[in-house]
């Protein structure tokens, strides 16, 4: 029978309160009992079934306010209590936002509610839950192949613990505030005497739950580090302190075996015989309450004598331990997982002291264990994969014996498989069991094996494969459970294969997604699922540049969905797209319009930010600062520099002052300083964001990665220039320009991760800055590293490079006036390739530059342009050099004082063709003309 059935029993009849039986209908009819019914459903685990009782009850007239207040508390609590207990990583989270909407409804409204500040507690508790996922997720990666991921969960992980641990700080003291308000003696019959009572209760929680937060976050680190060792020396203190405090209640008792728990960690014979003498003085306690406590008492003691290398007697422990607590919920608890994974360790530690014959039986009976820990999620995983691997290697599966299996064994091995990451054994079995149910007798079993084939076809990339079966079941049996899931898991895999194959009809696969998500959202609007379907479409209409259908499908994701901050984010990103859209056009109503989203933008932005931040996200989350580097961005492009300079200033400092800077943070602090360099340019703060730079040297991602990062920067330099010489704003530009040659010259003088391109686009952009002298450098640097490579693996690609490196060096000569070299060096490139383009526009830029300097004259420089001009005529199309070198003939002529011959040329260029090639060169011409007359 399933739980809920179990629940509709207790429902039906009765649950005993405080020695009273009390029945739903008699807690419907006393709003006094009604709230202690639900709690003690929740006790017992009948989570759904308290949640609809406290919804059925909340809007009752003959509901005390008092009591109606506290429904939201109670349903957070619920929550909580379910994702604690839930094996579902994906389900806990579900359940933990759940429980935060409601503990925050209750906090917000009923802010001096007796019970607020038990909420902050369980608000404290849900953080705590959130690290617990981030470290399983964390676990589940790779130390070595997947380091940085790895680290990246630890680091989240352990900013869930320190907001956690602010959190407990702040119920501690208002408990303390609440618990000192009531006198010091207090008769029996007082009632404020069993209010007191609470508060003191719930004091000692939050104080060893705080303690119990440090020791998590140690655990965040290798075993052995430096940070590890501390936490666990802190952690005997604390709860040392708290055991002497409240040694006669159960919080002391606990704050006693975690004392024992760090001293057993830190290791050492000392330490762990304290921490055994410590296990055993709990385990003789008579106290029933402590009888719960003693279910990690004992385990804890197993662990002790496997250290101790006491296979035998850990082996016994864990029999002893597994008989005590044979329920299911235990056997599948942390702990419980805990003792099988250590039953086999010793198991398997005794290997070479039994005979060869006795060793198979005793690696199956190991395995066995090992296998159903591998099942669940749990700190343990991880350890008893790496033993299942080593002591049951993957083998090819009998297809024979896979015919023979029933559904029930090879899901069961099916399960084993997927646990394992065997991805094709995995999908044999679960082949197998579709062919051992009838889907029109039993969908319910023949879906829930589709559906996870679908998750392994996914797993190992068959993208295709999982779509066609995880669409089967969101199509053809649209009220089944795991629906929702599988059209999810259908667009999923729809998109994987759209980006991973490029060669088949991608547009049909984008056609094919829109569909599925359109149905999705359709069929069950009011699930997770249909706001991922929601926001999946925004993203693809945005990227057909369709903002409006984009923002109308961002606006649907429900106001209480996971994904709401993120589709605001989105939404916002849109709006700003479309009033970029709506502004190009250039008429007023569209301008108008344009303000008009604008707005939404910024608003919409600032919300998110707000909400995530509301919700605890500090510099860590690359959420959060992707966010605020939207907002920023939409700041910098309309004038609001110092807005963005202010809301960033913040999230550099953050980011650059963690201790463990996870790796997803690269990118988002990429962004950040890129933002901030922007800023302070555009608030006339050069040397701040020079400044920016040095301490970018010190502590970014250095060598190539930091180079990189500076060229990067440096494009966004650029487009900052262009944006300003559009708006003809002469002061920013020569502002920009400055900043930027101090830019330039901070990229080359990087000694460390240069590329070829890097310099040259450093070079090249100090000669349009007329910054000959030092882009000649950087030309001659190029030079001497490509001198370098004396066996080059592309010796043409070589060479064009070099070629290259070469023109642009006499283009830094030219600048600077050593036209003698200049020259030499032109020769020697023309002679090499005479038919090449580049060199004859150098000649003739070398003549007019002697002109202008007066070391050579007007008509020879004419003569050059005019020459180079006629060898082009003939080209179709014309390239734009051959109007440019017109355009110098003209400018030749001027300075002659033949104004009146300098403007036919022009013109006679102009009738026979009016485009000239491009727009520039069109303004290039007509600006000329302006000044001739």
């Amino acid at each position: 029978m399933s739980r809920r059935a179990c629940g509709l029993g207790v429902i039906a009849g009765c649950c005993m309160l405080a020695g009273v039986v009390t029945t739903r209908a008699s807690a419907q009819e006393d709003p006094r009992t009604a709230v202690k019914f639900a709690q003690a459903l929740r006790e017992r685990g009948y989570f759904d079934l308290a949640a609809e009782f406290l919804e059925s009850i909340r809007d009752q007239k003959s509901m005390p306010p008092e009591l109606r207040s506290m429904v939201d508390y109670e349903l957070g609590r619920i929550s909580v209590d379910e994702a604690s207990r839930t094996g579902d990583l994906v389900r806990r989270q579900e359940l933990l936002d759940q429980a935060r909407k409601k503990l925050d409804a209750f906090v917000t409204a009923n802010p001096n509610h007796p019970r607020a500040s038990e909420a902050m507690v369980q608000l404290a508790r849900l953080l705590v839950e959130r690290g617990h996922i981030a470290v399983l997720n964390a676990l589940d990666f790779d130390p070595v192949k997947e380091k940085n991921e790895r680290d990246a969960k630890f680091a989240e992980a352990r900013g869930s613990f320190a907001r956690a641990r602010e959190s407990y700080e702040k119920a501690v003291a208002r408990l303390k505030t609440d618990y000192a308000k009531f006198p010091a003696f207090l008769p029996d019959d007082d009632p404020r005497k069993q209010q007191r009572d609470e508060v003191h209760s719930a004091l000692m929680d939050a104080e060893l739950q705080k303690a119990i937060v440090d020791y998590e976050d140690g655990q965040t680190h290798p075993a052995g580090s430096k940070e590890r060792l501390e936490s666990l020396s802190r952690g005997v203190t604390q709860f040392e302190g708290l055991f002497k405090s409240y040694r006669t209640q159960f919080a002391g008792l606990a704050a006693r075996m975690w004392q024992a728990k760090c001293l057993e960690e830190k290791g050492g014979e000392d330490n762990l015989g304290a921490a055994m003498g410590i296990y055993k003085e709990l385990m003789d306690h008579r106290d029933p309450r402590v009888r719960s406590l003693q279910r990690h008492v004992q385990y804890f003691m197993i662990l002790v004598m496997e250290k101790r290398k006491q296979f035998a007697l850990a082996a016994d422990e864990c029999t002893r331990w597994m008989s005590s607590y044979n329920s299911i919920d235990a056997q599948r608890s942390t702990e419980g997982l805990g003792v099988q994974l250590e039953l086999a360790k010793s198991i398997l530690a005794q290997l070479p002291e039994i005979s060869e014959k006795e060793k198979p039986i005793a690696i199956d009976r190991a395995t066995d264990r090992l296998k159903n820990v591998v099942r669940f999620a749990s700190p343990h995983k991880a350890e008893a994969l790496a033993l299942l691997r080593q002591y049951k290697p993957t083998a090819a599966l009998n297809a024979n014996k896979v015919a023979n299996l029933s559904y029930e064994d090879a899901m069961t091995q099916a399960e084993q498989a997927y646990s394992s990451r065997e991805w094709e054994n995995a999908i044999t079995l679960y082949r197998a069991a579709i062919r051992r149910v009838d889907p029109a007798k039993d969908p319910d079993k023949a879906n829930l094996a589709r559906y996870t084939l679908a998750v392994c076809y996914y797993m190992s990339k068959h993208f295709y494969k999982a779509s066609v079966v995880a669409e089967q079941i969101a199509r053809r049996y649209p009220k089944n459970g795991l629906a929702p899931k599988a059209a999810e898991l259908a667009i999923g895999s729809f998109v994987e294969a759209y980006n991973a194959y490029r060669e088949t009809d991608r547009a049909s696969d984008l056609r094919h997604v829109v569909d599925l998500a359109e149905f999705t959202a359709a069929t069950w609007p009011d699930t997770e699922q249909a706001d991922a379907a929601r926001i999946t479409l925004g993203q693809i209409y945005d990227g057909f540049g369709n903002h409006e259908k984009a923002i109308a499908a961002y606006e649907s994701v429900r106001s209480g969905s996971n994904r709401w901050v993120e589709a605001r984010t989105k939404v916002g990103s849109s709006h700003w797209e479309l009033s970029q859209a709506l502004r190009r056009k250039g008429t007023p109503e569209a301008n108008k319009a344009a303000d008009a989203e604008l707005s939404k933008a910024v608003d919409r932005l600032k919300e998110a930010l707000k909400s995530r931040q509301d919700a605890g996200a500090g510099p860590s989350d690359a959420a959060l600062v992707n966010n605020a580097c939207d907002l920023a961005d939409v700041y910098l492009e309309t004038s609001r520099a110092a807005d963005g300079l202010a809301l960033l200033t913040p999230f550099a400092t953050g980011i650059a002052n963690l201790k463990n800077r996870p790796d997803a943070l690269a990118k988002p602090y990429a962004r950040v300083l890129a933002d901030l360099l922007r800023a302070h340019i555009a608030t006339n703060q050069v040397d701040q964001a020079l400044a920016d730079m040095g301490v970018l040297e010190k502590s970014g991602p250095g060598g190539a990665g930091l180079t990189q990062l500076y060229f990067g920067l440096g494009k966004l330099l650029e487009r900052e220039m262009e944006s300003l010489q559009k708006k003809g704003d002469s002061a920013g530009l020569r502002r920009t320009q400055s900043a930027y040659q101090k830019f330039l010259t901070a990229l080359v003088a990087s000694k460390t991760g240069q590329t070829y391109e890097s310099l040259m686009w450093a070079g090249e952009n100090m000669l349009k800055l007329d910054n000959g002298k030092e882009a000649g450098v950087v030309f001659q640097r190029v030079l001497e590293d490509l001198a370098k490579d004396k066996e080059p693996a592309d010796p043409a690609r070589h060479a064009q490079r070099v070629l290259r490196a070469r023109l642009r060096l006499v283009s830094a000569l030219r600048g600077q006036g050593d036209f003698t070299r200049a020259e030499s060096e032109l020769g020697e490139i023309a002679s090499a390739n005479p038919r090449m383009l580049e060199p004859l526009v150098e000649k003739a830029l070398l003549a007019e530059a002697r002109a202008e300097a007066r070391q050579g004259t007007w008509a020879a420089s004419f003569q050059q342009w005019r020459d180079l001009a006629g060898r082009l005529e003939r080209a179709r199309p014309k390239p734009v050099e051959y109007y440019d070198a017109w355009w110098h003939c003209a400018y030749a002529l001027q300075k002659q004082n033949q104004t009146a011959k300098a403007r036919q040329t022009l013109s006679a260029i102009m009738r026979l063709s009016p485009t000239l090639g491009s727009p520039e060169m069109k303004t290039k011409y007509q600006d000329l003309l302006k000044k001739l007359k």
